[in-house]
């Protein structure tokens, strides 16, 4: 992301926030996200009705994703998802505030 690096944050350390429902197994939504395709092994797998809630890791920070309740997902097994980095969240790791992207700076 350019605007972390215009924003001063070129080699150091953020936190990345993605919310569950931003997360997509959808093969035609991973094929056009290449950039932030991940494989994870599910640790948990929880069908709510409508959806299946998928609890996994990345390098070592636990996380959730939200799947359509279609997707055979079961625990072990891998799983590709692609994050919606549109929706995402950027963080500083010493002030723990939220670093603003580029709508917010050309509003402010």
């Amino acid at each position: 992301m350019k605007i972390l690096c215009v924003q001063g944050y070129a080699n150091k350390e953020i936190l990345l926030g993605v919310r569950p429902e931003n997360f997509h197994n959808d093969p035609v939504f991973i094929d056009v996200s290449k950039d932030t395709k991940i494989t994870v092994k599910v640790d948990v797998a929880e069908l709510m009705g409508a959806e299946t809630m998928v609890y996994s890791q990345i390098s070592g920070q636990d996380f959730v994703a939200r799947v359509d309740a279609g997707t055979e997902v079961k625990p072990g097994q891998q799983l590709t998802l692609a994050l919606d980095m549109n929706k995402a969240h950027c963080f500083d790791v010493e002030t723990e505030r939220r670093i603003p992207h580029r709508n917010s700076i050309m509003h402010s």
